[in-house]
């Protein structure tokens, strides 16, 4: 009797040539904490307390506050490409800004959604209200 190469173990087929799906995660997620700090250490110099979530999850990544300005709620993503208009954040990433429409809101308080679209592009600002997405200039609105 012949043993077949192509079983695993327990006799389940091997998969070869594929990678893991746990490696494409991990490459993703590590990215996407990479630009967490990034954004992290942009709110600490403007003089931000920070702190990043402990999950990565379609809600809020950072929560920023200090003496002078109500609390910052931040969503951080990464992009190759210019956001051109609002609507299109939307549309990119409905999951993330359905979440983010549901957080309530007090005495002012700010939700962002921030696109890090590289070294060339930079950093794009977009404030998600409980019924609109609007960018806004600069770090905070």
């Amino acid at each position: 009797m012949t043993a077949n190469r192509s079983a695993g173990v327990h006799g389940s087929p091997r998969r070869s040539g594929r990678k893991s799906s746990r490696k494409h995660y991990n490459r993703y997620h590590q990215r996407g904490r990479a630009i967490e700090v990034m954004a992290s250490r942009l709110l600490e110099r403007k003089g931000y307390r920070v702190i990043r979530s402990v999950r990565y999850t379609n809600g809020v990544h950072l929560v920023a506050w200090c003496d002078w300005a109500p609390p910052l709620f931040v969503h951080v993503r990464r992009r190759k490409k210019l956001v051109k208009t609002p609507g299109e954040v939307a549309a990119s990433w409905p999951g993330e800004v359905a979440a983010l429409k549901a957080i309530p809101r007090w005495d002012s308080m700010s939700v962002q959604l921030w696109i890090y679209a590289g070294r060339t592009f930079g950093w794009q600002y977009f404030e998600i209200f409980p019924s609109a997405v609007m960018e806004v200039e600069g770090v905070v609105a």
